[in-house]
């Protein structure tokens, strides 16, 4: 019976003190910026009220739809910014310091004054 209790208190003593040990550093630390977004749509809806959706793409392509039309640029997330760049336009940066929620919408101006709501869909 000595034989068995010991192994049996050692094991028990392992398995409380994994769940008494919290994870290395907070949750925000390990966020990935623009992890949230790949392979997801992104409603963006301008001051003006134009409407647009946008598909993030794994390889840092974005493809938006408005208004009947379709165009394909690029996006980079870092920490603070999410940029993109289009075809025949200089790039665009807006803030981004935490990870976008599935349903909430978040008011952004980018570092060009462009107003918008975005919501993850």
């Amino acid at each position: 019976m000595k034989a068995l209790a010991a192994p049996l208190l050692v094991l028990a003593t392992l398995s409380a003190c994994a769940t008494v040990v919290p994870p290395p550093g907070p949750v925000a630390a390990r966020w990935t910026p623009g992890s949230e977004l790949i392979d997801q749509r992104v409603r963006m809806q301008t001051a003006a009220g134009q409407v647009s959706t946008l598909h993030f793409a794994r390889n840092g392509e974005v493809h938006a739809e408005f208004g009947g039309r379709q165009v394909t640029g690029t996006w980079v997330a870092a920490p603070g910014q999410l940029c993109f760049s289009w075809a025949g336009s200089s790039r665009e940066c807006w803030p981004y310091s935490a990870p976008l929620r599935r349903g909430e919408t978040v008011s952004l101006t980018s570092d060009r004054g462009n107003r918008v709501q975005v919501t993850l869909l």
